[in-house]
């Protein structure tokens, strides 16, 4: 009997057996992924070898650390100067000392190339040289006894040559012990008369050309240009190879386009030259953008306006097809129009 009463007591529905049925899977699930977990655990058996690898990467990392924290404390730009000749040291040295490797590199570079320091003052030749950095280094600075001597010698030399060559002091020299004194055979006032004539001969100088002696810009030299007043080596020569970059000159505005040829020396020269001779043509029906932006007065944009126009409307019959174009600028045409020339091959 107290069984059946113990039976009934502990009896349970369905529902209640399932519920218990799911806890108990639970649990069980939970048991097996205990036990799969340590099975496939990674052996984590002490190896001294990785240890002592891993001490070390750490040891590195802090170094580095540590050094990156004590750059950021320095402050930037100091400077740790010691004494040095400025014409001796070198690049390394002056970056050891704190200055910038541009700053270094521009002083090497001018030693380099026969620049010379011959006092510390000198310093402030440099282009990177302030005042902040030149009060810095002016202390210890020491210059070799040489270059110091050298410096005395041409500075006593160059006063000596300034004393003596002057007008003045040059006669007195005359009067010096053991020279012969010459008899002047020209009076003060023939000398004087002399010297006035020289003068505007002197002003009124001429290459001495004759007044009927034209020279061509379109076909001359290097050489022959040089035969005008005003004109040398260099300035001859830059405006030789723009009248070929152009094609030839046509008149006297575009000599002004030379660089070094000023309206003082055109006008000077002007009754000296002319432009006949022919000029080397642009066929603006053949020629391509990237021939044609090769002549100085065009650019890539307008060469494809040229070019553009061209390919929709046909070829050029005459300047008049030209001036169809409304984004050309009248004066730029004028300028530009006897290159063109208008050949078309049917």
């Amino acid at each position: 009997m107290n069984l059946r009463k113990i039976r009934k007591q502990i009896h349970y529905h369905s529902s209640q057996r399932w519920g218990i049925t799911v806890v108990l899977l639970i649990i069980f699930a939970v048991i097996a992924l205990s036990q799969y977990s340590s099975w496939t655990h990674v052996n984590t058996a002490y190896n001294q070898e990785e240890h002592a690898a891993i001490l070390s990467s750490l040891k590195t990392k802090a170094i580095k650390r540590d050094e990156l924290a004590k750059k950021k404390q320095t402050p930037k730009g100091r400077l740790t100067p010691f004494k040095f000749d400025p014409n001796t040291i070198t690049k390394n040295e002056l970056i050891d000392m704190g200055i910038k490797e541009s700053s270094a590199t521009s002083w090497t570079n001018y030693t380099s190339k026969g620049g010379k320091f011959h006092k510390p003052k000198d310093l402030k030749k440099l282009y990177t040289m302030n005042d902040y950095l030149y009060n810095k280094l002016e202390p210890f600075v020491e210059i070799e006894e040489d270059n110091i001597k050298r410096t005395n010698q041409y500075k006593k030399k160059k006063q000596w040559a300034n004393s003596n060559y002057q007008s003045n002091n040059y006669q007195k020299r005359k009067n010096y012990p053991n020279q012969k004194q010459k008899k002047d055979t020209i009076s003060d006032s023939e000398r004087k008369e002399y010297n006035e004539n020289f003068k505007a001969a002197r002003r009124a100088k001429s290459s001495g050309l004759a007044d009927d002696y034209i020279i061509s810009l379109n076909t001359t030299d290097s050489t022959e240009l040089q035969m005008l007043d005003g004109i040398g080596p260099v300035l001859s020569s830059r405006i030789i190879n723009y009248r070929d970059k152009l094609g030839g000159f046509h008149n006297m505005n575009q000599l002004l386009e030379v660089y070094g040829v000023k309206a003082t020396l055109a006008s000077q020269i002007i009754n000296k030259v002319h432009f006949e001779g022919t000029i080397k043509k642009i066929n603006l029906n053949k020629i391509t953008v990237d021939s044609l932006v090769k002549h100085p007065y065009f650019d890539y944009k307008t060469a494809n306006i040229f070019v553009n126009y061209r390919n929709h409307h046909g070829p050029y019959k005459d300047l008049s097809d030209v001036k169809k174009i409304i984004a050309i600028k009248e004066y730029w045409l004028e300028e530009v129009a006897p290159y063109f020339s208008y050949v078309h091959d049917e």
